[in-house]
C-alpha cells in the first residue's frame, strides 16, 4: 500500500496538579457530577505510553507520522525530536469555542482539523497496543478501512449506552434501509467475522440496531470525518460544545465506522486480529500474547481500580519491551 498511514493517539496525565485546577474551574460552573462521565478513569495515565511508542516502533515501522494529542501536558520523557513525532495540543487544531475540553468525544470529532494529518490514519486511545507485527494490509485494502460489519442490538448497560443510540440516529437518517446489507451480502456474512456473524443473520428483519464494537484501534479516514461534519453539523457541533461527556446527547468517532460501514466503502476485519480487557483481567493477557493472530489489545479502565492491577501490567510490557524506543530520551 503506497499511501501514507498516520497514526494518532490521546493522552492525559490526570494526575496533573495544573489539569486537575483547570477541570476544577470549569466543574464549578457546570454540573459534571457523573462519576461514570467524569470519574478518575477518564483521565487515569497508567505510565505506559512509552511502551505504545515501543510497540509501535516494533511492529509498524511503516507508520509515517504519530500525532500525540494532549491538552498541552507532555510526557517528561518523550523525545519531540522524533522526525516522525508531532505533539499537537487541542487549541492547535480545534475551534476557540470548544475549548477548554474534557471531552474526549469533542476531541475524537475534531481531529480531522489537523491540517498534517494524513488521509488514512489509525486512532487509539492511549490503553491501546499493538503486541504483534502489524501491516499496512491489516488495516486499509484499496484505500478502505477494514471494519467489522457486525449488528448488535443495544442493551441498555451503561450510560454510555444512550451515546451509542445517538450513532445510530444519525446513521439510519441516511441509511433507514441497510442497503450496504443487501448489496454486498458477502462484506456481511463473512467468515472474518466468526460466529458472530449470525448476529446479522438474526438482525436481519430489524430496521436501525447496533454494531458490535471491538474496541482495538480502528482505521479512519479524514474526509468521511469532515464530510459527516458537512451533512451533520449541529450534531457534531453540539458534542463539541460539551466540555465534559453527556451521554444523553454526545454522538463519538464510531459514526466514522459506522457511516463507512453502511455506505459499502470498508473491508472486513478479522475477528481474532485483537481482545479488549480490562485491568481486572490480566490473567488473560499472556494468553493473549502468546496467540499469533492477536495483534492488538486493550487494556481498558474500570470503576473497580486497583494500583496493584497497573504495577502488574507494566511488569509485563517491562519484560516484553525492555529497550527504549526512539520517541524516548
Amino acid at each position: 500500500m503506497k499511501d501514507k498511514i498516520d497514526a494518532v493517539v490521546l493522552w492525559v496525565d490526570g494526575s496533573d496538579p495544573k489539569f486537575i485546577l483547570d477541570k476544577q474551574t470549569i466543574t464549578g460552573k457546570i454540573d459534571a457530577s457523573d462519576h461514570y462521565s467524569d470519574g478518575d478513569m477518564r483521565y487515569r495515565d497508567y505510565g505506559t505510553l512509552n511502551y505504545w511508542f515501543r510497540m509501535i516502533e516494533n511492529h509498524a515501522p511503516w507508520i509515517n507520522q504519530i500525532f500525540l494529542i494532549t491538552n498541552g501536558q507532555k510526557p517528561d520523557w518523550v523525545n519531540l525530536n522524533h522526525p516522525k513525532l508531532k505533539l499537537v495540543t487541542h487549541k492547535e487544531f480545534m475551534p476557540r469555542d470548544y475549548l477548554p475540553t474534557f471531552n474526549s468525544a469533542a476531541i475524537e470529532l475534531n481531529l480531522h482539523r489537523i491540517a498534517e494529518l494524513s488521509e488514512n490514519f489509525l486512532y487509539f486511545n492511549d490503553d491501546m497496543y499493538m503486541i504483534r507485527d502489524c501491516s499496512p494490509s491489516d488495516f486499509f485494502k484499496h484505500n478502505q478501512p477494514k471494519l467489522f460489519a457486525v449488528y448488535d442490538a443495544i442493551v441498555p448497560w451503561s450510560p454510555i449506552t444512550k451515546t451509542y443510540l445517538n450513532n445510530i440516529e444519525l446513521i439510519y437518517r441516511h441509511f433507514p434501509n441497510k442497503v450496504a446489507m443487501k448489496s454486498s451480502p458477502f462484506k456481511f456474512f463473512n467468515y472474518r467475522y466468526g460466529v458472530r456473524m449470525f448476529k446479522n443473520l438474526l438482525l436481519l428483519p430489524w430496521g436501525p440496531t447496533g454494531y458490535v464494537n471491538l474496541h482495538l484501534p480502528v482505521p479512519m479516514k479524514k474526509s468521511t470525518l469532515a464530510y459527516l461534519w458537512k451533512i451533520e453539523f449541529e450534531t457534531l457541533d453540539r458534542t463539541s460544545r460539551n466540555q465534559f461527556r453527556d451521554y444523553k446527547v454526545d454522538v463519538n468517532q464510531y459514526i466514522c465506522q459506522n457511516w463507512q460501514i453502511e455506505s459499502n466503502q470498508f473491508y472486513p476485519i478479522k475477528y481474532n486480529i485483537g481482545k479488549s480487557i480490562d485491568l481486572n483481567r490480566l490473567d488473560q493477557l499472556d494468553g493473549i500474547f502468546k496467540d499469533k493472530h492477536k495483534k492488538l489489545i486493550c487494556v481498558n479502565d474500570n470503576v473497580e481500580f486497583r494500583e496493584e492491577n497497573i504495577l502488574r501490567f507494566k511488569q509485563m510490557l517491562v519484560d516484553r519491551y525492555p529497550e527504549k524506543s526512539a520517541f524516548e530520551l
